[in-house]
């Protein structure tokens, strides 16, 4: 009995040496997370791209909208030309509705095409902060993971969330290449 007694202090000891040994490389909390959420709507690089898509998106709706408006005083104009000597106008006018009418098509596909290529490059961009900012916190701290705090973490310690650091490191990043900027 002696001798199993002592063989398991033995095996439980080298567990709770190699257990510490783990904990201590790891860091107290293998899982952080993060609010993607929050950071695209509180980052100065989310707010800056938010503006230009939206002054994208204003330039080509007033476009557009002076396409339509040429577009609907033509419609108007052969709805006018009546009478029998103005059939030659009147055909004239038709001819120049189809055309706009095709280029307000290719307008407004064309702005959508741009406006999706825009928000994707956009995206992409702060996607490749974030992870870049993320991976370096995480491995400052000794996270194994981190998860987005919006779709899969209903609580956790408050030293996991990274949020805040996260915000602050990305808008320090902008603050920086703003002043690099602001020196060319």
């Amino acid at each position: 009995m002696k001798r199993s007694s002592f063989i398991a202090a033995v095996f439980f000891s080298i567990l709770a040496v190699g257990s510490s040994l783990q904990a201590q490389t790891r860091g107290q909390f293998p899982i952080g997370y993060v609010s993607v959420q929050k950071v695209l709507t509180e980052s100065e690089d989310a707010k800056e791209a938010a503006k230009q898509i939206d002054t994208f998106r204003q330039t080509r709706t007033a476009d557009i909208a002076a396409r339509k408006q040429a577009l609907d005083r033509t419609r108007l104009q052969i709805a006018n030309a009546g009478g029998y000597f103005s059939g030659s106008r009147r055909e004239q006018l038709k001819v120049q509705e189809k055309q706009q009418e095709a280029a307000l098509q290719q307008a407004q596909q064309q702005a959508q095409t741009e406006l999706t290529e825009l928000a994707q490059k956009v995206q992409e961009s702060l996607r490749g902060e974030l992870g870049k900012i993320v991976t370096a916190i995480a491995s400052e701290r000794g996270f194994m993971y981190v998860l987005n705090s919006d779709t899969a973490v209903l609580a956790g310690p408050a030293p996991a969330d990274l949020t805040r650091e996260v915000l602050d490191r990305l808008n320090a990043s902008a603050a920086k290449r703003a002043a690099a900027a602001a020196k060319k």
